[in-house]
């Protein structure tokens, strides 16, 4: 999370953040500035700011998982019953959490994939993704070996084109 974006929101600075959340200035300042990861501070410390910012403390804690793993972890669940997998992201609000800590790629990938299964199974469009929508990665992301894209992207499904994405494929989890 980009804690210096969230206080701007709030048209805060660190000081009067440390003096309402009751946590140091010395500890704060490096948190904000980025300087500390917030998941190696204490539960008291991230309780605090998190209330702070008006979040729960697990949603301003975040671990970049690597974007293989998470897209073979999905891939599977895909495979598993891909319209179960569809209802689990729309109702588990993770599209929302990517973009929060500004994991674009995942939040895009995610909302690409709900869109194709609801298209290949006839089923509207979730409206709650809106405004995601909208937003496009500015330099191309190639999921796998790029040579497999031809120019006229023939191999590339739509829905990820759409964000710039190149995804041929998510029935290839093994």
């Amino acid at each position: 999370m980009n804690f210096e974006k969230e206080l701007k929101k709030r048209k805060t600075n660190i000081r009067a953040c440390s003096i309402q959340s009751d946590i140091p200035y010395a500890t704060l300042y490096p948190i904000i500035k980025g300087q500390v990861d917030i998941g190696t501070c204490s539960y008291f410390t991230v309780a605090k700011l998190a209330r702070f910012l008006g979040y729960r403390p697990d949603e301003i804690v975040y671990e970049k998982e690597d974007f293989q793993t998470f897209r073979n972890n999905l891939h599977h669940r895909i495979k598993r019953d891909e319209l179960e997998c569809i209802l689990e992201i729309i109702e588990s609000d993770d599209v929302s959490t990517y973009m929060r800590h500004e994991d674009y790629l995942k939040a895009l990938y995610l909302v690409a994939t709900v869109d194709y299964i609801s298209r290949k199974n006839d089923i509207p469009l979730c409206d709650k993704y809106s405004s995601v929508r909208r937003i496009r990665l500015e330099q191309p992301y190639y999921v796998g070996d790029s040579s497999l894209f031809g120019a006229d992207r023939q191999n590339c499904i739509d829905e990820f084109l759409r964000f710039n994405i190149y995804e041929g494929d998510l029935y290839d989890a093994i």
